[in-house]
């Protein structure tokens, strides 16, 4: 089936709901989010405008359409659909991480610092929150802050690899590799571990000195060029001592 045709078939599944008790603005919310899910945010946002027109005081239509936009790799309008869905609802959590993941991903962790606290102020176990105020707290070079933040939210969401994987990074941006490498060998051992834990583990394990491990795991989960590229970056980054230019170091890996 090509892309076009099972975008058809998500849309005609979608509008099955339409008559059935839903209304307009919520169906095409549901329909936006489908096809986007499928990987075609541009017409989501077709869907999303629609929707904020047909209900304009209604500010998720606008998160969506910041969301999309994010997708497609265009923060700056995001970021006005985010403030336009926060003109309507100040503490939509929604909204408010939406703007400050777009400032840390434009080099403006402080800001995005004080969007987030206001998103965890109205939903403190919010993890993509927590994950998000993490990552700017290690690019101001503040890791032990991040990992009192990890390990606050993992009291609540004991098992979630994405928390246990930030929180190990942040012990090695504070030079902890030790520390580093027990928490991620944890989170790589999860039943819902992915490459990207995977990945981490081979990271921390080289930072750590432990070279002929990580080249192990690096080899069983990435291919050869992309595990080469990571412990050649891994031997630079031992080298930082700077916890902000370790954080931004550590981004920089492809």
């Amino acid at each position: 089936m090509t892309f076009h045709l099972a975008r058809a078939a998500v849309v005609a599944a979608t509008l099955i709901v339409v008559g059935c008790g839903e209304s307009s603005t919520t169906s095409l919310l549901r329909m936006g989010d489908n096809i986007r899910t499928a990987g075609d945010p541009d017409t989501a946002i077709t869907l999303y405008q629609k929707a904020a027109t047909e209900d304009p005081s209604n500010p998720q239509p606008m998160v969506k359409l910041g969301d999309a936009l994010v997708q497609t790799g265009d923060p700056a309008r995001a970021a006005g659909y985010y403030n336009a869905a926060l003109a309507i609802d100040s503490d939509n959590v929604d909204a408010l991480r939406g703007l400050g993941k777009v400032q840390l991903a434009q080099g403006r962790p402080q800001e995005a610092i004080a969007v987030l606290d206001q998103a965890l102020a109205k939903k403190p176990d919010d993890v993509p929150t927590v994950l998000a105020k993490g990552t700017a707290l290690a690019l101001l070079g503040r890791p032990k802050e991040a990992q009192v933040l990890y390990q606050r939210a993992l009291t609540k969401a004991p098992s979630n690899v994405s928390l246990k994987t930030n929180l190990a990074l942040s012990y090695a941006l504070a030079g902890e590799t030790g520390e580093a490498v027990r928490v991620m060998r944890e989170a790589a051992a999860a039943a819902d571990a992915t490459t990207v834990q995977q990945r981490n583990l081979a990271l921390v394990l080289a930072l750590d000195g432990k070279t002929q491990d990580a080249r192990s795991v690096a080899a069983a989960a990435l291919p050869a060029k992309e595990a080469r590229s990571l412990l050649n970056a891994a031997r630079r980054i031992r080298g930082i001592k700077d916890p902000a230019r370790r954080a931004q170091a550590i981004g920089t890996i492809g």
